[in-house]
């Protein structure tokens, strides 16, 4: 099964915990991420979308000059980067969230997987699996049909088949 390092996103968009939400929103402006992790020694602390900050406005709690601590999700819920799909699977059906930090060996900050990542790449796990088994399924029925049609044949040759 595949890990999570070889379809995680590593192109990040990160700030520093006294960023604002303007510098936040800028770096997510041009980008498809939806997204801003917030970083503090190279270490997730949180986590920024784009509907954070669109509720965050509408409800006018803050201003572009907030600081990002005001609006992220704190409670950061990070998978290792050598997880299996299998595994960050469970993390994301027992969390909830759409995206999730992917961190090294040391807990620093090493790339961002989304939900709908892992469930593309495990549906093509499972589509391989499937034509795998289909391939091998053809070739045991042409190995029973040539061995019912040489039967016939191979009796003449070896009288023990008889």
């Amino acid at each position: 099964m595949a890990r999570i390092s070889k379809i995680m996103n590593a192109n990040l968009l990160t700030v520093k915990k006294e960023a604002t939400i303007s510098e936040a929103a800028k770096l997510m402006a041009n980008k498809p991420h939806g997204c801003v992790i917030v970083t503090e020694n190279k270490k997730p602390i949180g986590i920024i979308t784009e509907s954070d900050l669109v509720r965050s406005m509408a409800s006018k709690k803050i201003s572009a000059n907030t600081k990002v601590t005001k609006v992220m999700s704190s409670s950061v819920i990070s998978i290792p980067k050598d997880s299996k799909l299998e595994n960050a699977n469970k993390i994301i059906d027992t969390k909830g969230f759409r995206r999730y930090p992917v961190v090294d060996n040391e807990g620093n900050l090493a790339g961002l997987i989304s939900e709908n990542e892992v469930v593309q790449a495990m549906n093509d796990n499972i589509r391989f699996h499937r034509n795998l088994q289909n391939a091998v399924l053809v070739l045991f029925v042409l190995f029973e049909f040539f061995v019912f049609i040489l039967y016939r044949y191979l009796i003449d040759y070896f009288p023990f088949l008889r």
